[in-house]
Parts: structure tokens; sequence; C-alpha cells
């Protein structure tokens, strides 16, 4: 069951050019609704993913905790899933599950994505 802790949407837009663009998302909400808009020509696609992608390897040697249990995943190193396929257009999706994160990855192109995530 979901908590409702999260009801605002997540907006903003990705930086121009080819990368990846990590969103985390509030992880006990059975229902994430994805918009997307591009800004200029781009090719991306729109993937999730319920691995926790919150490892930085820098801050947790600095306070001396291991990820000896695996808990934490490198963002690039994560298992994804596709939502959006591959496109250049304006989209929207939705999952009716849980996830951890989306990642919008723009494959080719010099222009940017807006998005726009609500959850509940």
């Amino acid at each position: 069951m979901a908590h409702g802790s999260r009801k605002r949407p997540i907006v903003g837009t990705t930086p121009a050019g080819t990368g990846a663009t990590y969103i985390v998302v509030e992880a006990f909400e059975d229902t994430v609704n994805v918009q997307v808009s591009v800004n200029g020509t781009v090719t991306f696609t729109v993937d999730w993913t319920n691995m926790n992608i919150m490892y930085d390897a820098t801050a947790l040697a600095a306070i001396n905790i291991t990820n000896d249990d695996g808990r934490y995943v490198d963002p690039a190193s994560a298992d994804w899933a596709n939502l959006i396929t591959s496109g250049s257009a304006d989209a929207n999706a939705q999952l009716q599950f849980p996830v951890f994160a989306i990642r919008i990855n723009i494959t080719a192109g010099t222009g940017s994505v807006d998005y726009h995530i609500t959850q509940g």
C-alpha cells in the first residue's frame, strides 16, 4: 500500500546533449506517471529500475561505510527496464508498480528533454 508522502510532481529539464539524467522517486508509491517533451532534436529512452542507485563511493568511504552487501548500486551499473522506447517526440507512460528511479537517457542530438513525473 502506498503511503502517499510525495504528491507534488517532479519537474525538470535534462542537460542539453547526450547523457543520462537519473530521477529518484518515492519507492512506496505504486503508480508512476511520466510525461516527456523534447526541446530541439534528440533521440532518447525513458527507463526505470528497482535498484537503489544512491551510491556514492567517496561519501561512503569518508564516513567509513562499506558496501559489502551490495545495497547501493552505481546508476550506470544498475539494471534498467525500458518504459518509453527510443523516441524523438513527446510521450507519456505509466507504471502500475513501485520503482526506485527513472532514467532519461539521451543517446543522440543536441537538445534536451523536459520531464514531469507524478505518483499516487
